[in-house]
């Protein structure tokens, strides 16, 4: 695993991030897919929580402190009360790129063969490196699912192919 790599796959899920969030507001964040599944403020937030985790994995400060994304972990939010303002998590995930393709640059071969100080999936064998691929597949999961709930918010797609983008 090169961190050059992990880099690249931040920089194109970051990318499309960005793309399915722009023009969203708050209450766009909110909207509830049905029957069930979460809310782009949910995703968002998860996302953050995952860059926030990674960051320090690669010897940057994290976006913030673990319990700001307490209602970011497993269950849907099914209330305002329980999200962050949607404009508060762009600014985290924005503030986040920077330092983490940083980070993934100077990480050595040495630190991603150290072994993980968790892993989500159980695997005993888990290396930092392993965490940091795994948590870039995790969020291109979510990047497109923001697609989806862009549009389930009544927002026109943005990701189009090369033909669309032209028409």
């Amino acid at each position: 695993m090169h961190g050059t790599t992990l880099k690249v796959q931040h920089g194109l899920t970051g990318y499309v991030i960005e793309k399915n969030i722009e023009g969203l507001d708050h209450e766009d964040s909110l909207t509830q897919p049905q029957p069930g599944g979460n809310c782009a403020n949910w995703v968002l937030g998860h996302i953050v929580s995952a860059r926030s985790t990674a960051l320090g994995l690669v010897g940057k400060t994290p976006i913030a402190a673990p319990e700001t994304f307490a209602a970011y972990g497993n269950s849907p939010i099914k209330s305002e009360a329980s999200a962050l303002p949607w404009n508060e998590l762009v600014e985290m995930f924005r503030k986040a790129q920077k330092p983490l393709e940083e980070g993934l640059d100077s990480i050595t071969d040495d630190t991603m063969s150290q072994p993980a100080p968790f892993s989500p999936t159980g695997n005993p064998d888990e290396t930092i490196g392993s965490l940091l691929a795994a948590i870039a597949f995790h969020e291109a999961y979510h990047a497109g699912q923001l697609g989806l709930l862009r549009r389930l918010a009544g927002r026109e797609g943005v990701m189009k192919g090369p033909e669309a983008a032209t028409a």
